[in-house]
């Protein structure tokens, strides 16, 4: 049992982490399509947990709500990578939530 639960920790670091790593290495624009699509997905893991009787996720769901934000009014293209990487950090821990890992 002890071993199942190391592993379900080690793989949710390791999908917390991997979108961090990616958006950072990101050799495409963050551009107005990105945002769409991040936007996309936020509405369809806010669907996700509007569907449980759960409570977890709200502060997740404020981070990336508030990064999403601020990747919108952000110009400067190495601030734009960083809040990215942000959201998509946000987004993973979310997705954790929605799929009820860690319960």
């Amino acid at each position: 049992m002890m071993r199942i639960l190391v592993r379900l920790v080690a793989v949710a670091v390791l999908l917390a982490l991997a979108p961090v790593v990616m958006a950072l290495a990101q050799p495409a624009p963050i551009d107005k399509a990105y945002e769409s699509s991040k936007s996309a997905e936020l509405e369809s893991v806010k669907l996700q947990l509007a569907t449980r009787q759960d409570s977890r996720g709200v502060g997740e769901l404020n981070e990336a709500e508030s990064a999403l934000r601020r990747l919108r009014e952000t110009k400067a293209a190495d601030q734009r990578a960083k809040i990215a990487a942000e959201l998509d950090s946000a987004l993973a821990r979310l997705h954790l939530v929605a799929d009820g890992v860690g319960k």
